[in-house]
């Protein structure tokens, strides 16, 4: 077998086109390098979340790439193929670890990073299609200049090169997604307008409430004006059949936000500080589950 083979049969085994309807709508989802296990779940998890979003809401044909293990090439590939999709929304989602250096955005993966140029060039092959690109990653902001352009939605998880801590902002962009909070005008769809506004409203609230130096913020772009009509999903109005089990549905997600936020500060903790809180964590999360489970009659 080539070499050229085994890399596009790898290709092809991380693309998921699960659910796939002739939408219109492509989605290239990439979770990358983390540095620590505890930040790669975190990637993982999002890029599960933001998947199913595009499957079930969407309707899109969907890309998923592991770029812990598939290198630029694979990546590169997998552009190419979703232009050559010549549908008429690609929707792009970077999760992970970036950098910046003076010069160039860099996002993690296996081998030799992925760059602001290669985004460049796969957003310039795409042509006339809508774009809409959620880059969230450490010193995202840097590529709005280089990104922006006519049919770009772009959101970026930091407003400079310089915010370098791991950004929490997808977190709050997926409970967006999913929301009926978020449906600011009640047209039963959420846009990535209102999914952005729901995200930086809440990520400020949080640093706020925790008495925390607010080390990230979101940006959005959108010079042809499109984002209030870029529909993301249609949030059902209640996810819970009981009243009370709703009301305990926001304290399920504080502490699963919780969770996701101790591991990307997990270095900043010593490891009896970190497994003590995560533990702490864990026990009161699952038995807010089991009373949710209760409360809706599961077993």
């Amino acid at each position: 077998m080539t070499q050229l083979t085994s890399s596009l049969m790898l290709v092809l085994l991380s693309v998921s086109t699960l659910g796939w309807a002739d939408s219109g709508e492509t989605c290239v989802i990439i979770t990358g390098l983390g540095g620590m296990p505890e930040y790669e779940e975190n990637f993982e998890k999002w890029g599960t979340s933001i998947e199913t979003i595009c499957r079930d809401e969407l309707k899109a044909r969907v890309h998923r790439l592991d770029a812990r293990t598939q290198r630029r090439t694979d990546v590169l590939s997998v552009f190419e193929t979703a232009a050559a999709d010549q549908n008429q929304t690609v929707w792009l989602f970077l999760i992970g670890h970036g950098t910046f250096d003076g010069r160039d955005y860099k996002f993690n993966i296996k081998g030799p990073d992925l760059t602001g140029n290669d985004l460049v060039s796969f957003f310039n092959a795409l042509g006339s299609a809508r774009i809409r690109a959620v880059v969230a990653t450490s010193s995202s902001g840097g590529l709005i200049e280089e990104l922006s352009g006519p049919n770009r939605v772009v959101i970026t998880a930091t407003k400079s090169d310089r915010e370098r801590q791991p950004p929490l902002f997808l977190s709050f962009f997926i409970e967006g997604a999913g929301a009926a909070e978020a449906d600011v005008n009640k047209d039963g769809k959420v846009s990535i307008q209102e999914v952005f506004a729901f995200s930086e409203q809440k990520l400020a609230t949080w640093y706020e409430d925790r008495g925390r130096i607010q080390t990230e913020h979101p940006i959005l772009d959108d010079s042809s004006h499109q984002a209030s009509l870029a529909y993301l999903s249609s949030p059902p109005e209640q996810a819970y059949r009981s009243l009370e089990a709703r009301n305990l549905a926001p304290q399920r997600q504080d502490l699963e936000r919780s969770i996701e936020d101790l591991k990307l500060r997990k270095g900043d903790l010593s490891s009896a500080e970190y497994y003590q809180q995560l533990e702490k964590l864990l026990v009161e999360l699952a038995a807010l589950n089991e009373r949710i489970r209760q409360l809706e009659g599961e077993e």
